[in-house]
């Protein structure tokens, strides 16, 4: 009679786990078939042929990494996931595109992909592309706003920092010892320790930090960021009319203020959302119209999650991410990897 009293109960608890594992599923793939229908009208008059939207874009530019968990706690631009909202706006057969973002950037891969949908989506439809920050369009951000029309500031946002960071190579001289406690790692360095490396080919263990970096090293990961920020310069020289020695030498990789960005011809105007809108209605003559706009609809598993925002476990995850930035090829301004 134990045996089965056991029995019993290890499999209701099983059964439990199964079902609830099977809850959680239903409520993702609920979530999942919400988030395809991205696009609701926000304002305007429904029967009107005049569609105007809005896209609202939030973080930091990079591919997704598949963290669930990660994906629910925190903004980011996703190449995969705009390209998703552009193939919907095409099925709405809109007039005129104004994308929202806010981003310090991101890594060049993923940059130089939402640029080449955001390019293809206003090539193929001949839609009016408008970029307008609230607050912060810098590096990655502005590289992918080159694609737009227009690129509009409200009042006070950041603007800028056309450069390009690599990774950083840090070496510790003569490390002694290694250790790692509760107040975080340190590291000790003499005379003391040898490392040995299997590699093969030369600069295989590039940011090795335990050996110096070889000048023709330096060199080559320097040609590597020299041949993306040339590119990120001539498309800002194409887009805003720019002389590719003015970008490069007098407006540089600094960031600015919209009146200073507006006075270096990187903004098109100073305004707020709705001012851009009435610019719209009066450019395209519109007696109505309509708006549709994303809208950010968490899972029902990330709304849960949200509350363990402070929690160790996601600090890791966020540190793994921040990681992640500084060892790619990054449009990423300074004042977002501090933070890191």
């Amino acid at each position: 009679m134990l045996f089965f009293s056991v029995f019993l109960r290890t499999l209701g608890f099983l059964s439990a786990v199964l079902i609830f594992l099977i809850i959680v599923n239903i409520f993702l793939h609920f979530s999942n078939d919400l988030q395809k229908r991205h696009f609701v009208m926000t304002d305007g008059t429904e029967s009107s042929d005049n569609i105007i939207a809005k896209i609202n874009l939030n973080g930091p530019i990079f591919n997704n990494n598949s963290d669930v968990f990660g994906n629910n706690l925190y903004e980011y631009i996703d190449p995969a996931q705009v390209k998703s909202y552009l193939e919907e706006l095409k099925q709405l057969k809109i007039n005129t595109l104004i994308i929202n973002i806010n981003t310090p950037g991101g890594t060049v891969s993923a940059t130089a992909e939402l640029e080449q949908i955001i390019y293809e989506f206003k090539e193929g439809t001949n839609t009016k592309v408008y970029f307008f920050t609230k607050e912060i369009l810098a590096s990655g951000g502005y590289w992918v706003a080159t694609t737009g029309d227009k690129i509009f500031a409200s009042y006070g946002s950041i603007i800028g920092s056309i450069g390009v960071s690599g990774p950083s190579w840090f070496y510790y001289n003569t490390p002694l010892s290694l250790s790692s406690g509760i107040f975080g790692g340190s590291i000790e360095t003499k005379d003391g320790i040898e490392v040995f490396n299997q590699n093969a080919g030369e600069g295989k263990d590039l940011f090795n930090p335990y050996r110096r970096p070889k000048s023709n090293e330096i060199e080559h990961l320097q040609n590597i960021i020299d041949d993306v920020y040339n590119d990120f310069a001539a498309k800002v020289s194409k887009s805003r009319k720019i002389e590719i020695s003015n970008i490069k030498n007098d407006i540089g990789a600094l960031i600015y203020n919209s009146n200073q960005a507006k006075n270096n011809f990187l903004v098109d105007d100073i305004l707020s959302y709705e001012t851009l809108l009435e610019l719209i209605i009066k450019e395209n003559e519109f007696d109505d119209y309509k708006i549709y706009e994303n809208k950010i609809v968490n899972s029902f598993l990330g709304n849960l999650l949200a509350k363990y925002k402070g929690q160790p476990r996601n600090r890791y995850s966020f540190k793994k991410f921040c990681r992640s930035l500084k060892t790619n090829i990054n449009v990423v301004i300074p004042v977002y990897l501090k933070n890191c």
